[in-house]
């Protein structure tokens, strides 16, 4: 073999060799291509799979919540509106037996008493048949307000007492003991004006909301 055939020889070797190589590394390069586009799917299909589960999920909770919130919402209306009307209408009685208490301290007419009495039961029948519907401090106050109307029903029931026992014979006992009898249902006066007052402003704030 002359050294031109050799040279042509490995010449042609090179050439196939090279076209191989290229050949190789075209497809290597495909298909790696080919793979990566592969799992970058998976992967993304995977992870819209996940999100649209994550969002099916959350969904429904959030759907669940709105409608407990609606349902509580609506509870928490009807109450407020029942407990509106009832403030309304509580804080008439009470001022209706705040006046006949007034009457009383103007003037102790003793047929007044009687009516007085039967008043102050209604007004607490009142109250505690809608306790459901008071707070639990506005009770208290109001407990006390039927406490200090009773108190000065009882003082004026006193004052009546003595003044017929006296009659004529007015002695220095007995004025002494009129005196600090018309005192003490002063004071009791005073006390259920200021708390009728207080009343009247936690009805005001819890109407308002």
């Amino acid at each position: 073999m002359t050294w031109t055939e050799i040279m042509k020889f490995l010449g042609a070797t090179l050439i196939s060799m090279g076209s191989a190589t290229f050949v190789i590394v075209g497809l290597s390069k495909w298909f790696g291509d080919f793979l990566s586009k592969r799992l970058l799917d998976n992967y993304n299909n995977k992870h819209s799979n996940d999100l649209e589960g994550i969002k099916g999920k959350y969904s429904k909770e959030l759907e669940e919540t709105k409608s407990t919130l609606e349902k509580a919402k609506s509870k928490f209306l009807r109450y407020y509106e029942k407990q509106f009307d009832l403030y309304n209408d509580l804080w008439r009685v009470l001022l209706y037996t705040k006046l006949q208490a007034d009457e009383l301290w103007e003037n102790a007419i003793p047929e007044k008493i009687p009516s007085f009495s039967e008043q102050i039961k209604l007004t607490k029948t009142a109250i505690n048949d809608n306790l459901l519907l008071i707070e639990e401090e506005h009770y208290h106050k109001l407990m006390e307000l039927i406490k200090q109307f009773e108190q000065f029903q009882f003082g004026k029931v006193r004052l009546v007492d003595i003044r017929r026992e006296i009659g004529d014979n007015v002695s220095n006992i007995s004025a002494f003991q009129t005196r600090q009898t018309i005192d003490l249902n002063k004071e009791t006066k005073d006390n259920y004006d200021k708390i009728i007052m207080e009343i009247g402003t936690t009805f005001r704030n819890q109407i308002k909301g």
